[in-house]
């Protein structure tokens, strides 16, 4: 009996996260289709258009949009919006939590000390894995974020620059091994990650 349970459990880790991953990237591919297929099935007569179209379209209209507020007249009246958008209630907080958790994102592919991997020493032996959000917070300190793991939450901490050190990791590499608590590691790695100075 315990190996059919550990055999099950094994199955369920393996499929998961696969299942979990198919399920929304359907969701996302599903919906784009569904409306932006069905704006151009108004404009398309019905031997023209191929189901597809609609991710398509999707996909366009985001690098379109990439491109156009990098101009400077359209880089105002995103920034204008943006302020109208952090004055309505209730819709600010859903609206700048989804802007920040995509400014982290994007900071992740930059070379920058933004996002950067450190190693936090709370107190003697104690350390945690952490991303600075902000190297300039004050002239001693910086904002460091400590995400949790197995959740979707964190700690946002003023710490002394002291108390970091820099990991020898990827921003991808420190959150995963982070919510994932350090329990998957790559083939031949061992400890904690490693530091650099």
């Amino acid at each position: 009996m315990h190996r059919i349970g550990k055999a099950f459990l094994l199955g369920m880790a393996t499929v998961l996260p696969i299942g979990v991953t198919v399920y929304l990237f359907y969701l996302l591919t599903f919906g784009a289709e569904r409306v932006m297929g069905g704006l151009l099935r108004n404009v398309l007569p019905d031997e023209l258009y191929w189901p597809g179209m609609g991710v398509g379209l999707a996909v366009l209209v985001i690098l379109l949009i990439g491109l156009l507020i990098q101009m400077p007249g359209l880089s105002l009246l995103v920034r204008l919006s943006d302020a109208a958008m952090k004055r309505i209630p209730l819709v600010k907080t859903v609206y700048a939590t989804l802007q920040d958790f995509m400014d982290l994102l994007a900071a992740t592919r930059k070379d920058s000390g933004a996002a950067s991997p450190v190693r936090v020493r709370l107190w003697d032996e104690v350390e945690m894995v952490g991303l600075v959000t902000d190297p300039d917070y004050d002239d001693d300190r910086v904002l460091v974020y400590l995400p949790m793991s197995y959740q979707l939450g964190g700690y946002m901490l003023a710490l002394d620059k002291s108390r970091l050190t820099k990991l020898d990791m990827s921003v991808e590499d420190a959150l995963r091994h982070v919510i994932t608590a350090g329990i998957r590691r790559k083939s031949g790695s061992s400890g904690p990650p490693s530091s650099r100075n």
